[in-house]
């Protein structure tokens, strides 16, 4: 005869459930933070590819937009190879006033111009004229000219030859290799390249590039070692991806 004393019914106790949500807590807070991690480093190496893109794209009108042919950067203005001039004064390379903008001959803000101007961007500033242009300056300690892209950029233009970008503007980290960034122009080739990059390195000598000098490998991207960290620019979009 079935016996209804018998029949236990299926449960889990407390301490089993208790159990299960510990370990639950527990993987997820191993896990989650990693997850938040890479989809941030996605995010950052997204955000390179759009600037690199915008940027080439930019660099390409300028001399079209001056009234000069394209890829003549000497007639359209651009600062070439001003550090070398800067280097050298008997060389000196006049920064000439455009467009009634006064550069005071300083390239960086005559490249930050050009640039503005060529991304339609909405705010400029050569010195410390606003709250907004002291918070950046000083975060780029000695880049004084800048301009906000439409998506939210922050953009510099610094002696002719380096360009710098953070990709999420005044949003954190602000460290170098995780959202700001860093790219070469040579005025002579009329190409811009990816700091670190092999491209980079071809135009300016072997050690530019970052597996040959061991850049771009230390956890630390903080200011302290930002001269390291500009080679990340380079190996992210090399590897697409931020591998450290």
């Amino acid at each position: 005869e079935y016996n209804k004393l018998n029949l236990k019914k299926a449960a889990f106790t407390l301490a089993e459930t208790l159990i299960t949500l510990t370990i639950i807590g527990v993987i997820a807070a191993l896990t989650i933070p990693n997850l938040i991690s890479s989809y941030q480093k996605h995010t950052y190496v997204v955000g390179l590819k759009k600037a690199y893109s915008q940027l080439q794209n930019a660099m390409k009108m300028i001399p079209i937009t001056q009234g000069c042919p394209p890829g003549d950067y000497d007639c359209a203005g651009w600062p070439i190879n001003t550090s070398r001039y800067i280097a050298m004064p008997q060389y000196s390379k006049p920064i000439t006033n455009i467009e009634n903008q006064n550069f005071n001959e300083d390239p960086s803000k005559k490249a930050t111009y050009l640039l503005y101007k060529n991304f339609k961007a909405t705010q400029l500033c050569y010195e410390f004229d606003n709250k907004k242009c002291k918070q950046e300056v000083n975060m780029y300690l000695d880049h004084v000219s800048m301009f906000i892209s439409n998506d939210g950029m922050i953009w510099h233009g610094y002696l002719g030859d380096h360009i710098f970008v953070d990709i999420n503007g005044y949003k954190g980290p602000n460290k170098w290799g995780r959202d700001r960034f860093m790219f070469y122009f040579s005025g002579e080739k009329g190409i811009i390249t990816p700091y670190g990059s092999k491209l980079h390195a071809d135009i300016n000598g072997e050690g530019y590039y970052w597996r040959n000098n061991n850049s771009c490998s230390a956890q630390d991207t903080s200011i302290q070692n930002q001269y390291t960290q500009y080679y990340c620019t380079g190996r992210v979009l090399e590897e697409d991806a931020m591998n450290y």
